[in-house]
């Protein structure tokens, strides 16, 4: 019997290295704490949703704490930048406004900049005032318009701003007061007035409310951008399964498969043809027999202009783990050619922060079937935790797959297998046969005693 034992441990000792994945962490340094950002290699491993069976373990085996944290935690994902621009002032009268063609454009050349210059024919001069900008043709959105102004001290100054982008319409953009207590430039109480909106209009009319006299000097235009921060994906091209098309419906479905538990954020669409103007619908399931849940829908093109290609941006996604994809065309809207398109899902990789208690090295394992798993919150780890704090860790890089036993190759850890399916359960099926060779050796003992007892 201890010989059947033998090789059911041995065969559970092979089951668990056929289901893990173990890869080496290059720390260095011995500090406490380290940040490690997760490769493509470790998604494509995992067995679990959220990477719930990743663990790292020390020189004696010894599992050790870590904290997972999304991209987004970590790094901001939209940067921000105020500017401030003077913008050219010109006082005309609202007859003068009213009558574009006896506006005056003139467009000075300088050698660091471009300005234009609106002059006006005489007007009457009980004309209203009114104060006219051209912002230039491409702008920011604006923020905030800083005025400085003579005249009006100690009273409340009423202004609407408006905008257009041909002198002609003209639509109401905002409005504000202005206060100043004295004829002292320096003891401004209010002197700006807020945009609403993300208004990007070429001409702007400030316009007095009041019959107040007040002469502006200056304006200053703020403008408030924002933009997405570019930052590496991790992008997997996924597996084409079959086209079908729906004669009754008119759609034509196209179904792929992801071979890895990847938490997809975005969808990177490669259309086969170009000119191609197209939409799709994108739905997603686990299971062949459940059924489809919608995503989302979005525009897709592939167009050459000017000998440049232009094609649609990535799709965004909530972030979703899904084995079966599926894109829907609708062929009375663009619909799809003879050919398929390429899908590949896009995710920003997680950073595991870990303490390397214990002695190196220090393995990180993923696809493990261990009921506990060391994961723990940020503030478990770092009593102090702020995200700040955590770009300042030295890092740990990934390093290549750990082999089998001496001389083997780590291919076999990193090949691309399908992570949802079962792993084989060479536990089960070598119980099965300790369990079968141990009968064996019972009715063999049995027949030996009985052929014994027969002999007498």
């Amino acid at each position: 019997m201890k010989f059947n034992y033998y090789w059911v441990a041995v065969g559970i000792a092979f089951s668990n290295l056929a289901v893990a994945a173990d890869f080496k962490l290059d720390a260095t340094g011995g500090e406490p704490l380290y940040q490690t950002i997760l490769p493509k290699q470790v998604y494509e491993q995992s067995r679990a949703d959220e990477l719930r069976d990743l663990m790292i373990t020390n020189a004696s085996g010894e599992q050790v704490p870590y904290a997972l944290f999304a991209d987004e935690e970590l790094h901001a994902q939209v940067e921000s930048n105020l500017k401030s621009q003077p913008l050219n002032v010109h006082a005309i009268t609202e007859s003068q406004l009213n009558n574009v063609d006896a506006l005056h454009v003139q467009i000075n050349q300088y050698a660091e900049n471009t300005a234009v210059d609106i002059q006006a024919n005489k007007a009457n001069a009980a004309d209203k005032t009114v104060y006219l900008i051209d912002a230039g043709d491409k702008h920011p959105a604006f923020k905030t318009l800083r005025i400085d102004w003579q005249g009006g001290e100690g009273k409340l100054l009423a202004f609407d701003v408006l905008a257009s982008h041909n002198l002609k319409d003209w639509y109401p953009l905002g409005n504000g007061v202005l206060i100043k207590t004295t004829s002292e430039n320096a003891n401004l109480i209010q002197n700006t007035i807020e945009i609403d909106g993300q208004e990007t209009s070429r001409y702007l009319q400030i316009r007095p409310t009041g019959n107040e006299s007040i002469v502006i000097n200056k304006v200053q235009a703020e403008y408030l951008s924002l933009r997405s921060v570019e930052r590496s994906l991790h992008l997997e091209k996924i597996n084409l399964v079959q086209r079908e098309q729906n004669k009754e419906q008119h759609v034509v479905n196209v179904d792929y498969e992801a071979t890895g538990r990847y938490p997809a954020q975005y969808l990177r669409v490669e259309l086969p043809q170009m000119n191609t103007m197209t939409s799709a619908r994108f739905y997603a399931r686990n299971k062949t027999n459940e059924p489809w849940q919608y995503l989302t829908t979005s525009s897709l093109y592939r167009t050459e202009k000017a000998g440049k290609v232009r094609v649609n941006p990535d799709v965004e996604l909530n972030h979703t783990t899904a084995r079966y994809w599926r894109m829907q065309f609708d062929q009375a809207n663009g619909g799809l050619g003879a050919q398929n398109p390429t899908l590949s899902l896009g995710w920003r990789p997680n950073t595991v922060v870990w303490n390397a208690r214990g002695n190196g090295p220090f393995v990180l394992t993923v696809g493990a079937s261990t009921s506990v798993i060391n994961r723990v919150s940020a503030q478990s780890l770092m009593p102090d935790f702020q995200v700040e704090k955590i770009s300042a860790l030295p890092k740990a890089d990934v390093g290549a797959a750990i082999a089998l036993d001496a001389g083997e190759a780590a291919a076999s850890v990193t090949s691309k297998s399908n992570a949802w399916t079962s792993a084989p359960d060479y536990k089960t099926w070598l119980l099965w046969g300790g369990l079968f060779l141990g009968v064996l050796l019972l009715a063999w003992m049995a027949y030996s005693l009985l052929k014994a007892d027969n002999k007498k």
